[in-house]
């Protein structure tokens, strides 16, 4: 993890690897911590249902709460590798024991000409422009196409990008706003930065009526990712 970064810049980081990556398992490391985890594998808890595994040190007295906060096992350093991959599969084999296939597959969605695909973090424009979304500029354009021509506010975005508990300042949610015009500029040309509206001092919307598409199913792989906070 980065470690120049301030705490909501390293947290978004952090869930849009696991978006990215979708890994069956989330290692967390903290062997090497200064303090308790607990409120690390809360947050984790509250964003994602991924099992998590902890790695911790032997004399360190959390192992119970780790768990109770939502760890799915502890394992004490130095990590014995054969015991890692051991507990990784007993992890993953008992958790997808109770997966069930949902019954809804997610949406994909059409705007001014544009095909969104939030599976595959995709716009889609006219011929061949495909253009691929960061997870923070998929996360913020999911939002806006399932609210079309409604204001968005700065706080309700600043929420949906780092989280409750982060104090975000406009400019980090600007930055990713624009990265977002910019893609949508790139898939549908000049016209579609027009598409996101900004209301001075309140917010945004998205511009444009909304229509649903074909569920396509994703191709990403399921990896394991090793975090360390």
């Amino acid at each position: 993890m980065p470690s120049l970064a301030g705490p909501a810049a390293v947290q978004a980081h952090f869930f849009d690897l696991i978006d990215r990556s979708s890994p069956d398992i989330i290692v967390l490391d903290f062997s090497q911590a200064p303090a308790t985890g607990t409120d690390t594998i809360l947050t984790v808890r509250r964003r994602t249902e991924i099992p998590i595994l902890v790695v911790c040190n032997p004399e360190q007295p959390e192992i119970e709460e780790y768990r109770i906060a939502g760890a799915a096992d502890c394992i004490t350093a130095p990590v014995d590798i054969l015991t890692l991959n051991q507990t990784i599969q007993r992890i993953v084999r008992v958790r997808g024991r109770g997966k069930f296939p949902s019954s809804r597959a997610p949406e994909n969605f059409r705007f001014a000409g544009l095909g969104f695909y939030p599976r595959r973090n995709t716009l889609a424009g006219p011929g061949d422009a495909n253009i691929d979304l960061t997870t923070s500029e998929a996360r913020l354009l999911m939002h806006f196409v399932s609210r079309p021509w409604l204001l968005c506010t700065r706080s309700e975005i600043g929420q949906l990008l780092y989280g409750p508990a982060q104090s975000v300042g406009d400019r980090a949610i600007d930055v990713v706003v624009n990265r977002l015009r910019k893609k949508l500029v790139l898939a549908g040309g000049v016209d579609a930065e027009q598409l996101i509206k900004t209301e001075f001092r309140r917010g945004y919307l998205l511009a444009a009526d909304v229509t649903t598409l074909a569920y396509e199913p994703s191709t990403c792989p399921q990896a394991v990712m090793e975090a360390q906070p």
